[in-house]
């Protein structure tokens, strides 16, 4: 079965992206990134280039590399069934197959309404959700 984090009160969605790769390559995951579309991919990529001078996390637009560690696609063609984080608005639709799944929810009060319902539709399933308050943590 699917596990399910739930990520919430986070200030900036890209900033915490960074820290779950960072912390999950170490651990030898294949992360799948949803993205709503190219424009998005290309904006989260371009962040994880720069976000860090001191670490580097390997990461691919599309599937085409299957040994790249992270996979920013807004297709769905999935390369493992390890690790998903979903920034896509609506529910993946193959999220069951992957171990663990990630929803990040900003502060924006749209992203917090569509996030509610996701966290509905897995809860009236039976998944297991962690909700983690990103504000807390440390």
């Amino acid at each position: 079965m699917t596990y399910i984090d739930f990520y919430f009160n986070v200030e900036n969605k890209f900033n915490k992206i960074h820290e779950i790769l960072e912390k999950e390559i170490f651990r030898k995951r294949k992360i799948h990134i949803s993205v709503s579309d190219l424009n998005g991919a290309e904006l989260l990529s371009d962040f994880l280039y720069t976000a860090s001078l001191t670490s580097f996390l390997p990461h691919m637009i599309g599937n085409h590399e299957e040994r790249t560690p992270v996979h920013i696609d807004w297709e769905h063609k999935p390369l493992s069934d390890d690790f998903m984080v979903n920034l896509k608005p609506d529910i993946p639709s193959s999220f069951s197959r992957y171990l663990r799944l990630i929803e990040i929810v900003s502060n924006d009060e749209e992203d917090k309404k569509k996030a509610r319902d996701r966290l509905k539709f897995y809860r009236d399933r039976g998944y297991e959700i962690k909700l983690i308050d990103a504000t807390k943590e440390i």
